[in-house]
């Protein structure tokens, strides 16, 4: 009985003593309970950084996050900014008289956010974390291409009938190849998707060969997931699973044989409606063997139908004349409603002249039909054009070829042609070239002929990473005359290749230690005309040994072997009916003398190649022997010898030989490729007088060459024609002069007969020149010393000319017509004083780039003539109007860039760059346009002047500048949102005004208003047609603005109606305000509180403004969610960073729960003397981002955070001196240099042990009561 009673007396205790014990602890331990609430915090916000990067990942991995996880980071954030507010109330709980009650009360919160934080962190392991993002699905595919015209809906609507009903679980689509089959199929996919009749629609693209892994892979990545399995198998089996599950529509494309559904894993049963499948194909009869329940054809187009498809590929309209319209008509007769025909045709004949159409309208109706089935001979005929019309057999050949080439592969023109050569043409082709020729007229409709591959009876074998096995399989092969092999990833081919009839042998090998092929691999191929074993992977260059399998190899025609480390390669002396030798890329020991012999060799291809020994002969030697060459390709790896001037190829028709031990750049071999892939000569230190090099053998390569590219030359050449070709190099499209330093200039039409090997003996200089590049001729005076005008330069694009010290004039001749130029670069050309005249400034109706750099003496860009009226009116008629950007750098004597009169023509300029230009003192408008009083002509013309499309304007460094535009303009800058304008003291504010404004705004006209960069004064009461000014629209679009020693006094001011009520903010999109060295400048915004809203500002600096007060007034503080980077330099009369106003604006910025700068990360104040407060009434809460706190030479600076009432001696001082609360979680850095009355950071905190600190010169300041060493 004593024991129960004494059990009962425990429990009575129990619920009484304790629950009094506890909340005793609120009372007694309120500081332990503050102590412990910034350790929870501190870990759960490790635990949310950590949640946050899994997020980054996953999205990296287009993933989709669990719904779990976002609500946990939702609470998360919640509980944070709870706590946020929690430590702002026990900072102030001394101020309060009730201390005891408050600090109860706390403590309770405390002990609940903490419990909860210590929930949260512990619920943050989440399974799974994320999931694969669903692909888009049909929603993928675009639906530009497809025009619902009545044929094509009528079988729109019965595919779409068909899925409703879901009577038919395959359904089979026919029509003509090219007929819109794929597209339609896409087409009712989408809608099918959109009206949720099935879960899931997914495409395959079928093809040929067959590869039943693709399709697997293709519909399975659709459904997201994947297959595991290795076996086929297993493979069907998983799949047909997971079709099993749901209701998916599978639409295989272009299905050319009978599938085997269960080996694809499709699971097709009347009794499961789960799966339904839409096939693609031309066999009415495959989808008769495939049992289709739904077979659909897809009609041609009627004529109205073809008619309007046609007219909008060849862009015919209503304005079209009707003689063009009726020879359409009848093209489109021709095509017989087949839309890959209407469309091909009309593509091609797109913006083409009548003549062009009559022509294709003539070979439509001429050309002949293959053997297909009746009624449609005339939609195969528009396939088969290209076909049909070429007369040479090898063309036919090339086409055919195509299809051994990989399925969606791009086919380089060059290996059609080398590898064609075998492929079904008896007997030699003529001339390379004429081979080459007939080529280039079948490529166009190149991409329409493809199919006739398969229906043209010839043998072709093409695989990707095919098995050696199936090479050895002699049942497959033995009938084969076409054998590619792509991405062979074996190191041998060891078994004998029973191909009897075998024409052509490709084989791309990828293994990075070569390939080994037995000798009697290739020995039964007698009949073989091509072989070609290529390395696709630049990275490595890999052995080949095959010498003793080639030598039976009697017919071979061409052999191709690219990158390839052959060793010993003399081999190729049997091989008597070569062609084509292709060493392209190849390391081998020499080039044998045999090659010689070989009298039917006419393509030889020895670019990029090292030679390893070259003991025995010359190799140049050797190459000038062939003398049977049509095509040379030569370039050699590290080989210092020149090449021989002796050497004469007179049949040769194209070539690229580069010569000389120099490394070209990378330019170069752009411009290579671009203009010089039929004969281009590339060489250096070319070393023979110019008496002489009429009589040397070499001068045919130099005469012919497209690309003329001339490093280091020798000699005494001081121009180029007449002393290397008297006819004018009417042949070169590209010709590059480097480091020659005897050129006085391009073209001396001033030669007389008293120097025979140099008379001028042509009219026309130049004819087809495109691109013209000078650089580093020490003595080039002039580009063209052409008196008669012989070169007019009608198709030149491009212009570069460096480093000419002597250069003084471009002198264009006089007859120029510059029409085609894009592109002009003149820099490093110290004696250059202009480079236009008006005459030819007419004529460049497609410049788009003009830059000029470090030319000293240019004072004109046009070259100025005599008296203001002459000026006005040639000006006047100048029109650029293709220029996108204008650069000019260091061109310490040029005084304005174009006459006010030329900008109405920029229509197209887009940016202005003009820097280091010490005398320029306008950008737009001579001395005698600005200087307009004794010239009312000027002030009578339209002064309105349109840049629409100008997006920048940089203007650095510029001490002489004064004006932009003349005062009586008014520019209209409608697409202006960058502005730079550094280093320019002598620029005037209405110039700048006029940039930044730029509109018809009226003005306040008091001279101070006249000193602010950017006011404006609305005094109507709605505020709504201030904001749908079009001008203020324009204005608001400003990204960027950078000035530098301007004079202004102010940059934004707004002055809105008394009577304007419910204030709307006016958003500006500037991002970035760079303000340095402006004197007199005093405020940055001044408008109503929260006016401004600057949502994407994200750097601002200030240097060397000594009269600014402020930097952020009350209409913007509150908005400046982005404001990363702060750095404030020079600012003497500086006194606050951030104004918050008076104290009811202050009251309201304190009841906020809003963190007003989340993302500022560097904060930068340097010499402003008289800043006693680095951020005053603003505590650090609002700067959660910040990483770096640098403060130097500030001699009034007390405190970085400073607050009208600091909290006095209580309880929170008690709790700083046992552990203050951490600042600034994420600080790494922190300055504080030569501050003498520094005292504080900010009371009541300390900062992390981990803070890299420099703290030097400031004797009132303790580090360590705030900071660990």
């Amino acid at each position: 009985m004593e024991d129960f009673l004494l059990s009962i007396a425990a429990k009575i205790a129990e619920y009484a003593v304790d629950p009094i014990l506890h909340h005793a602890q609120y009372l007694c331990c309120f500081n332990n309970f503050g102590l412990y609430l910034p350790n929870v915090k501190e870990q759960l916000e490790l635990t949310r950084d950590r949640v946050n990067e899994q997020i980054t990942e996953a999205i990296i991995k287009v993933e989709k996050v669990e719904p779990s996880v976002e609500k946990w980071l939702k609470d998360v954030e919640k509980v944070l900014e709870e706590v946020q507010m929690l430590e702002q109330r026990i900072l102030s709980v001394n101020k309060n008289y009730f201390k005891r009650q408050c600090q109860y009360s706390l403590a309770k919160e405390i002990e609940r956010k903490t419990t909860e934080m210590i929930q949260l962190h512990h619920n943050s392991k989440f399974e799974p974390f994320s999931r694969i993002t669903e692909l888009p699905g049909m929603q993928y595919y675009s639906s530009n291409d497809f025009f619902m015209f009545n044929s094509t809906e009528a079988s729109y609507k019965k595919l779409l009938e068909a899925l409703k009903n879901k009577c038919s679980f395959i359904i089979g689509l026919i029509g003509l190849g090219g007929s819109g089959k794929t597209t339609l199929a896409k087409e009712v996919g989408k809608k099918a998707e959109q009206m949720k009749l099935f879960e899931k629609v997914v495409l395959a693209t079928v093809s040929q060969p067959l590869n039943i892994r693709s399709i697997q892979d293709q519909i399975v990545d659709q459904l997201g997931f994947k297959l595991m399995e290795e076996s086929d198998i297993g493979r069907a089996q998983r799949l047909s699973e997971r079709l099993r599950k749901g209701t998916t529509l599978v639409i295989l494309d272009d299905v050319w044989e009978i599938l085997n559904f269960e080996a694809l894993g499709i699971p097709l049963n009347e009794s499961s409606k789960a799966c339904c499948v839409l096939i693609t194909t031309r066999s009415k009869e495959l989808c008769t063997s495939l049992q289709c329940q739904s077979i659909i054809e897809l009609n041609l187009l009627n004529d109205e139908e073809a008619w309007t498809l046609f007219r909008h590929y060849a862009n015919i309209t209503d304005d079209s004349s009707e003689t063009l319209k009726c020879v359409a008509r009848k093209i489109v007769n021709e095509c017989k409603g087949l839309p890959i025909a209407i469309v091909t045709v009309g593509s091609t004949l797109k913006h083409k002249t009548i003549a062009n159409f009559k022509l294709a309208l003539s070979r439509l109706e001429n050309s002949k039909p293959l053997d297909i089935p009746k009624g449609l001979t005339s939609p195969y005929v528009c396939l088969e054009l290209s076909y049909n019309n070429l007369t040479n057999p090898l063309a036919q050949s090339l086409l055919l070829l195509c299809s051994v080439f990989p399925e969606d592969c791009e086919i380089d023109l060059e290996d059609l042609f080398r590898f064609g050569r075998g492929f079904g043409t008896i007997g030699t082709f003529g001339m390379m070239e004429d081979a080459r020729r007939e080529m280039d007229s079948a490529i166009d409709m190149l991409k329409n002929s493809l199919w006739i591959a398969s229906k043209s009876g010839q043998a072709i074998f093409t695989r990707t990473k095919v098995d050696p096995r199936v090479l050895e399989d002699d049942e497959v092969m033995k009938d084969m005359k076409t054998i590619a092999v792509w991405d062979f990833k074996h190191d041998h081919l060891n078994h004998k290749l029973n191909c009897p009839s075998l024409e052509i042998l490709v084989l791309s090998v990828n293994v990075s230690g070569g390939l080994k092929v037995s000798d009697g691999c290739l020995q039964s191929l007698e009949k073989l005309k091509t072989l070609a074993f290529l390395n696709p992977d630049v990275r490595y260059i890999g052995a080949l040994s095959l010498q003793e399998s080639l030598m039976s190899l009697k017919n071979l025609q061409t052999l191709c072997l690219r990158r390839q480390d052959l060793g010993d390669v003399s081999f190729v002396e049997q091989l008597q009916a070569l062609e084509i030798l292709d060493f392209c890329g190849s390391y081998f020991d020499d080039l044998p003398v045999g090659i010689i012999k070989l009298k039917k060799l006419r393509l030889l291809d020895l670019y990029k190649c090292v030679i390893k020994k070259n003991k025995n002969v010359e190799f140049y030697e050797v190459v000038g022997k062939c003398l049977q060459l049509e095509e040379l390709y030569l370039c050699l790896i590290n080989y210092e010898k020149a090449f021989p001037h002796d050497v004469s190829f007179s049949k040769l028709q194209r070539y690229v030989i580069q010569s000389g031990h120099y490394q070209y750049s990378y330019e170069t071999t752009v411009i290579l490729e671009k203009y010089g892939q039929i004969r281009s000569l590339l060489i250096n230190r070319f070393d023979v007088v110019a008496q002489r090099f009429a009589s040397l053998a070499i001068k045919d390569l130099f005469i012919r060459a497209e690309f003329l590219c001339l490093t280091n030359l020798m000699g005494d050449y001081k121009n180029i024609i007449p002393s290397m070709d008297p006819q004018g190099m009417n042949q070169l499209i590209a010709l590059q002069l480097q480091h020659c330093k005897e050129i006085e200039c391009l073209i001396d039409g001033t030669i007389n007969n008293r120097t025979s090997f140099g008379l001028l003996q042509t009219e026309v200089v130049f004819s087809t020149l495109v691109y013209l590049s000078l650089v580093d001729l020490p003595k080039l005076r002039e580009l063209f010393c052409d008196p008669s005008s012989r070169c007019c330069l009608q198709n030149l694009e491009e212009l570069e000319i460096n480093m000419c010290n002597e250069l003084y004039s471009i002198s264009f001749p006089r007859n120029s017509k510059l029409c085609n130029l894009k592109v002009v670069s003149i820099s490093g050309c110290p004696m250059l004083t202009s480079l236009f005249t008006s005459s030819v400034v007419q004529t460049l109706e497609l410049l788009e780039d003009l830059k000029i750099y470090k030319c000293r003496s240019l004072r004109h860009i046009i070259e100025e003539e005599n008296g203001v009226l002459s000026i006005t009116q040639s000006h006047s008629s100048l029109k650029l109007r293709k220029l996108r950007f204008i650069g000019i750098y260091e061109c310490e004597n040029l005084e304005y860039m174009f006459s006010v009169f030329l900008v109405e023509g920029l229509l197209s300029l887009k940016r202005v760059a003009i820097f280091n230009n010490p005398k320029l003192k306008y950008v737009f408008g001579s001395e005698k346009e600005h200087n307009v009083a004794g010239y009312p002509c000027f002030q009578q013309t339209n002064t309105k002047r349109n840049l629409l499309n100008l997006n920048t304007l940089e203007l650095i460094e510029l001490p002489n500048l004064t004006a932009i535009w003349p005062e009586y303009c008014r520019p209209h800058l409608l697409s202006l949102n960058e502005l730079f304008c550094l280093g320019c003291p002598k620029l005037s504010n209405s110039s700048i005004y006029k940039v930044i404004n730029a509109s018809d705004f009226q003005q306040q006209t008091t001279p101070t208003e006249n000193e602010i960069l950017w006011s404006f004064t609305n005094t109507s009461n709605q505020l709504e047609d201030l904001l749908l000014h079009p001008q203020l629209k324009t204005f608001l679009k400003f990204r960027v603005l950078s000035l530098t020693d301007v004079r202004i006094k102010g940059i934004f001011q707004f002055q809105i109606g008394e009577g304007t009520t419910e204030l709307v903010s006016l958003n500006l999109d500037i991002e970035s305000l760079y303000l340095c060295d402006i004197p007199e400048l005093s405020f940055i915004w001044k408008g109503p509180t929260t006016f401004l809203s600057l949502q994407n500002l994200f750097d601002i600096r200030v240097d060397g403004c000594p009269k600014l007060k402020t930097i952020f007034s009350t209409t913007v503080v509150t908005s400046l969610p982005m404001l990363t980077y702060l750095h404030i330099s020079d600012c003497d009369e500086l006194e606050e960073i951030f104004d918050l106003g008076d104290p009811h604006q202050l009251k309201s910025l304190y009841s906020s729960q809003q963190v007003y700068f989340p993302n500022i990360s560097d904060i930068e104040v340097n010499k402003c003397n008289k800043l006693k407060c680095l951020f005053y009434n603003l505590s650090a809460c609002h700067f959660t981002s910040l990483i770096r706190l640098e403060i130097e030479e500030c001699t009034q600076l007390h405190k970085a955070f400073g607050f009208e009432h600091e909290p006095d001696g209580g309880g929170l001082e008690k709790m700083g001196k046992d552990g203050k609360q951490v600042l600034f979680q994420n600080l790494k850095f922190i300055s504080l240099i030569n501050l003498p009355n520094f005292e504080d950071i900010h009371h009541g905190f300390k900062l992390k042990e981990d803070v890299d600190q420099t703290i030097k010169e400031c004797p009132m300041y303790s580090p360590s009561l705030y900071l660990h060493p």
